[in-house]
């Protein structure tokens, strides 16, 4: 069995120029492109560094290899539905404006749909399936970012005076499975569902189901 391939997330922490910074997005942007229209193995390093204007040598200053840049992607992605936590829900509980339910709600279905993600996210879900090292760092992956987001719904369960009946990390896993069927359903169906019509359908019953008054020390 492989071993796991390295991933984007420890170079993520090492400070990074803004050159640096640039010549990552420019060849995210290049991978998302490629990698929606012609599929992850359909699409070679040199087709991402032509798209991007830049070198083979550049792209391995950056990235090890293709996994490695689909991991990136994934961070990337998930960076924005966290910002969305951030900007919708951590606030609103402070101020306690609005209800729990409605503001994680808010926070899944706030980040606009992109077809070229989903395709990329669904292709590489079945390459992870099949190859176990890069089975265990898209898994890593996604176990990170379910941390932090059941991290910042503990804190807004907090701060609403709320408690789960559930485990913060067991209810992250349910809202992005159910938040990651309902868009595949909706591609698949177009004609019958819109991209978050069944996250704000049943995110809302799910979250009042697992969720009650904080109780009081006695």
């Amino acid at each position: 069995m492989g071993q796991p391939v390295q991933t984007a997330e420890s170079a993520a922490t090492r400070p990074l120029s803004r050159k640096r910074r640039q010549t990552q997005a420019r060849l995210l942007d290049a991978a998302l492109d490629a990698f929606a229209e012609r599929g992850f193995h359909g699409t070679s390093v040199e087709e991402v560094c032509e798209r991007a204007g830049f070198s083979r040598g550049a792209f391995y200053s950056n990235y090890s290899s293709k996994t490695e840049l689909l991991i990136a992607l994934y961070y990337r992605q998930s960076e924005r539905v966290l910002a969305a936590l951030d900007k919708y829900a951590l606030p609103a509980a402070r101020t306690a404006d609005g209800d729990f339910a409605t503001m994680v709600t808010e926070t899944l279905t706030s980040v606009p749909h992109d077809r070229r993600w989903f395709l990329v996210n669904a292709e590489f879900a079945l390459h992870a399936i099949r190859n176990p090292a890069a089975g265990a760092s898209f898994a890593a992956a996604r176990n990170k970012t379910r941390a932090i987001f059941a991290k910042h719904v503990t804190e807004v369960v907090e701060q609403m005076g709320l408690e789960l009946t559930v485990s913060a990390d067991d209810l992250a896993r349910w809202l992005f499975a159910l938040n990651e069927g309902g868009v595949t359903q909706a591609y698949v169906e177009p004609d019958k569902l819109a991209p978050h019509e069944l996250t704000r359908q049943m995110a809302p019953v799910l979250l009042a189901a697992v969720t009650r008054p904080a109780s009081t020390p006695s």
